[in-house]
């Protein structure tokens, strides 16, 4: 899974939830993840 999927996975789930994602978010995500995608 790419992170732009994992993004939108995420932000699908939260959204079901009712929470309103912030961007910054997805920078947490990254961080914690740190998986190179070979770019």
């Amino acid at each position: 899974m790419c992170h732009a999927e994992l993004s939108a996975w995420f932000e699908d789930i939260l959204s079901s939830l009712g929470i309103k994602t912030p961007k910054e978010e997805g920078v947490i995500v990254s961080k914690r993840l740190r998986k190179p995608e070979g770019k």
